[in-house]
């Protein structure tokens, strides 16, 4: 029986002890998961300490530990050490694909698939790559990319004004990819990260698994509005900002040279990690200079071939200033 009284105490969340079948750890992660995507648990709640929802469930605290371990696994909630655990703000965000034989009742905004129409060039041009001497791209031995692929990579980063040595650039598996990569190796659990009110599904679904809480901020035409990301810098501890300056997923604004330079302003003063992910820069008709250039020991660059070349050919170019190299690396 459980130590306390709990008639009227107050929690944020009390689950049927009922509905706890066998195994429990797995029904009590049920219980949680199902509110907090049923949006009966909004976004920013703070859950009951373990040992009082252990006490009011009358179970072991391993359970309900077990449980919120596996919560967390699924980006539902994430912890901070000494404050708490949390519901993310964007965790009952599905980014699913639906089936393309079913006939959606929405607009879909989130996932945009790029043409196919020249991947017969692709195709001929991956032929003769692969038959020149003294070029592998079957090397295992390089990691960030071999020196001819970084060459390479630095060649097609000048046509979006991105002016980096060699040893600042990483071959990545996609752009996903490289998200994930700065979003492990810079930042931690609990970090906040600005974006656009409404900002990519994908980013949304890597900062929820990595316990990486995101800020949205109001924006117009442009994006986000220099003076209310500078309030909330003040306001609160931001750790990093995300942002898409060309053809915006999934709003399709485009960023001006004023506006980057406008928050390039506020990241260098308020020392932020700024990610720009560039992937629709090769569509501007007038290319302008990137966020990178404005706040390039700041600014971690990435564009991506599959978008601009072919779909399948999942390579992206991820810069970062020299500071981060080792961490990158």
């Amino acid at each position: 029986m459980p130590v306390n009284s709990f008639d009227d105490y107050p929690m944020s969340w009390k689950p049927k002890k009922e509905l706890l079948t066998a195994p429990k750890y797995r029904a009590l992660a049920d219980l949680l998961a199902d509110d907090i995507l049923t949006g009966k648990l909004s976004p920013h709640t703070k859950l009951p300490p373990q040992r009082e929802l252990a006490d009011y469930l009358d179970l072991n605290l391993s359970t309900v530990t077990r449980a919120f371990q596996h919560c967390t696994q699924k980006g539902l909630i994430y912890g901070i050490t000494g404050r708490g655990t949390f519901v993310p703000p964007n965790a009952a965000i599905d980014i699913s694909i639906a089936d393309e034989k079913e006939e959606a009742s929405y607009i879909e905004m989130g996932i945009i698939k790029p043409l196919d129409a020249f991947n017969t060039e692709t195709f001929t041009v991956m032929e003769q790559v692969l038959r020149r001497s003294g070029i592998s791209p079957l090397d295992y031995s390089y990691p960030m990319g071999t020196p001819y692929q970084r060459a390479a990579a630095q060649k097609w980063l000048a046509h979006f004004s991105i002016d980096v040595s060699q040893s600042n650039i990483a071959i990545t598996a996609g752009a996903q990819n490289a998200l994930a990569i700065l979003l492990l190796t810079l930042l931690r659990p609990g970090d906040k990260i600005a974006t656009d009110h409404y900002t990519y599904a994908n980013f949304i679904e890597l900062a929820n698994l990595m316990q990486i809480r995101l800020v949205p901020i109001s924006g117009d035409k442009e994006g986000i509005l220099p003076d209310v990301l500078e309030n909330h810098c003040r306001l609160q501890q931001l750790n990093g900002i995300y942002l898409v300056p060309n053809y915006h997923n999934p709003t399709g604004h485009i960023m001006s040279q004023s506006r980057k330079e406008a928050l390039a302003a506020i990241i260098r003063k308020y020392q932020l990690l700024a990610i720009e992910d560039d992937i629709y820069g090769f569509l501007l008709e007038k290319p302008t200079l990137p966020l990178a250039h404005f706040a390039p020991d700041h600014t971690c660059y990435i564009c991506s071939l599959s978008k601009s070349i072919c779909s399948g050919l999942r390579i992206a170019y991820l810069t970062f200033p020299t500071r981060f190299a080792a961490d990158i690396r």
